[in-house]
C-alpha cells in the first residue's frame, strides 16, 4: 500500500508544483509570520521563504531590494501593506507576484501594468499615513509617476527629508 501512495504522490508532486498550489502553501505560511508579527516583508523563491526582514513602512521591503535584488527576480513578495510606494521597489525588483495583507487599488493598477500579478487580502482605495487624516507621505512622493525607477529615486529622497526632520 505503501509503494502505491509513493507513486500516486509521484504523479501529482509535478500537478502542485505547476499549478502553483505549493507555491500558494508557501504564501498562507508567509501570511501567518505576517499575522503573527514575526515579518512584514516576506520573499518566497523556488518554493522556498528565502528571506524576511521586519520594521515599519516600506523599510523592509527597501532592505529586501538593496541586500537580495537579485532573487528578487521572478519571486514571490508577501507584504503587510502593499502600496504605489512598495510597488514600485517590487518592480524595480522584478517580482512576479506579490501579496498585500493590506493593498491599495493603485498599486494594483501599478504592478499589473508592468506584468506583475497579485492578490490581497483587504483591498483599500489609497493606503492613509498613520493619522490615517491623509494619503501616507511615501505614497505622495510616488503619487503620478508612472516609471517605477523614477519612483523608487523619489522615494528614497522623500525617506531622506523625512529622517532629517
Amino acid at each position: 500500500m505503501k509503494r502505491i501512495y509513493k507513486y500516486v504522490w509521484l504523479l501529482v508532486l509535478p500537478f502542485l508544483c505547476t499549478t502553483g498550489l505549493m507555491a500558494q502553501s508557501k504564501v498562507e505560511e508567509a501570511r501567518k509570520l505576517i499575522q503573527d508579527g514575526k515579518a512584514e516583508c516576506i520573499l518566497i523563491k523556488n518554493d522556498t521563504i528565502y528571506g524576511q526582514e521586519r520594521g515599519h513602512g516600506v523599510s523592509p521591503l527597501l532592505v529586501m531590494y538593496d541586500e537580495h535584488r537579485e532573487a528578487m527576480s521572478d519571486a514571490v513578495l508577501v507584504d503587510k501593506v502593499i502600496g504605489r510606494a512598495a510597488a514600485a521597489i517590487a518592480i524595480c525588483g522584478k517580482v512576479k507576484h506579490v501579496h498585500g495583507e493590506l493593498m491599495s487599488e493603485d498599486a494594483i493598477e501599478f504592478l499589473n501594468k508592468n506584468g506583475i500579478t497579485t492578490s490581497y487580502t483587504i483591498l483599500v482605495h489609497r493606503i492613509l499615513n498613520r493619522k490615517r487624516d491623509g494619503l501616507c507621505p511615501l505614497e505622495q512622493s510616488v503619487e503620478g509617476v508612472e516609471d517605477a525607477a523614477s519612483a523608487l529615486v523619489a522615494l528614497r529622497k522623500r525617506i531622506e527629508t523625512l529622517q532629517k526632520q
